[in-house]
């Protein structure tokens, strides 16, 4: 397979993006203005993710690995972000266990006071 002209950046993150219907329309746009037509094709007619795997190693190719990897630190910080969300949506979570606990420590006197070191 040969190298495609117009890899970029945007193209490249557009790829991974693909796979998503809602984004699908949006990202076939940019690959389209990148002159990335045969790619589009390729993904359009694809019935499995091999297909697109085998894409994304040529765009990796393409762009080099300074994208490669700025594009690997971006994704993780968005991942980092939202499992920071999912975290803390799951600590504040009530269940009636949990309520019946901190009662029940609560008529005991609540948590004991620290203990100094002598």
């Amino acid at each position: 397979m040969a190298k495609t002209k117009g890899w970029t950046r945007r193209s490249y993150d557009a790829l991974f993006n693909f796979t998503d219907p809602i984004k699908r329309a949006q990202c076939r746009e940019i690959m389209l203005t990148d002159g990335l037509t045969d790619v589009v094709a390729k993904l359009d007619a694809a019935n499995n993710m091999g297909v697109w795997y085998r894409i994304t190693r040529e765009a990796a190719e393409a762009v080099g690995p300074g994208i490669v990897k700025s594009a690997a630190k971006q994704a993780e910080v968005e991942l980092n972000a939202m499992a920071a969300v999912l975290g803390r949506k799951g600590g504040m979570a009530k269940s009636e266990a949990k309520v019946a606990a901190s009662r029940a420590n609560g008529k005991l006197g609540g948590r004991p006071p620290k203990k100094e070191d002598e």
